[in-house]
């Protein structure tokens, strides 16, 4: 990313995981639009997301039902203003303790300096397991 660059992805990686709501929200632009690509009719912030407000709201469900255990980009390419990333991550549902492990993908799409655009690919079958876990009360492993 010509603006941007690795180093201020591996940022924004870092502060999600610190739970660094501010850092987060200043590196996006007033009119992103983000896709969750994941089950809608089960992961509450699945589907798109237009704009710092709602994105703000979205964050905020997020981090007050996870803690996160890992989240780390293990590969980052750069191609103009497209960067692809793949995450290792492990949250722990705080009300239930049980936990869920993975990776997923990111292609991020700057304009300036801001990101304008984030895509965020699933496994969807996991988090459809997992998800029906939590809504079901399943016992912790």
């Amino acid at each position: 990313m010509r603006g941007l660059g690795r180093n201020v992805l591996e940022a924004i990686y870092a502060s999600w995981a610190a739970r660094d709501l501010d850092a987060v929200l200043a590196c996006f632009s007033d009119e992103l639009v983000i896709i969750v690509h994941a089950p809608a009719d089960i992961v509450p912030w699945a589907g798109e997301t237009r704009g710092k407000a709602q994105l703000e709201h979205r964050l905020r469900e997020i981090l007050r039902e996870f803690e996160f255990l890992r989240y780390s980009p293990v590969v980052i390419s750069d191609a103009g203003d497209i960067c692809h990333a793949q995450v290792h991550f492990r949250f722990r549902h705080l009300k239930t303790g049980h936990e869920i492990e993975g990776t997923l993908r990111h292609i991020w799409q700057e304009r300036g300096d801001k990101i304008v655009r984030l895509e965020e690919f699933h496994d969807t079958e996991r988090l459809r397991a997992f998800f029906e876990l939590l809504t079901t009360g399943g016992s912790k492993p």
